[in-house]
């Protein structure tokens, strides 16, 4: 007679195996989540950088700029910081004055975890922008 199954060392090994498949699959696919999530600071961000584009070429001066609050309109956009499930708060700095070039930074943060993420659009002269991301969504971190 015969005896069918596993032994109790062909099991463990089993589930050390998963185990380690486990372990390195889990970080990736937090890495994974993060990126898609911060796809919601790369839209937002560039409605911000095109709502503050139009607003210099109307004005010839962002020093007055504000993300929309209760009821102001200086920009021609809703201010993404009053959307309920939002993930990133968003702030603009850097504003130049009148009749300086166009240039801004809009800045989309999150904390998550105790780990901080963020994208950021830097608009240095009226010709030259670049979006950067933090190193932990895949991104250079300058």
């Amino acid at each position: 007679m015969s005896k069918k199954g596993f032994t109790l060392l062909e099991v463990l090994i089993v589930v050390i195996i998963i185990g380690i498949l486990a372990s390195i699959a889990l970080p990736q696919y937090i890495t994974t989540i993060e990126k898609s999530k911060s796809g919601e600071a790369v839209v937002n961000v560039g409605a911000i950088r095109a709502a503050l584009d139009r607003y210099w070429y109307q004005n010839y001066d962002l020093s007055t700029a504000l993300l929309p609050a209760s009821g102001d309109t200086n920009l021609d956009i809703g201010n993404p910081n009053d959307v309920t499930n939002k993930l990133y708060t968003y702030s603009i700095s850097g504003l130049s004055g009148a009749g300086a070039e166009r240039a801004y930074v809009v800045d989309a943060t999150r904390t998550s975890g105790g780990v901080s993420y963020w994208v950021k659009w830097t608009q240095t002269n009226n010709n030259t922008g670049k979006l950067t991301r933090s190193a932990n969504l895949g991104g250079p971190t300058s």
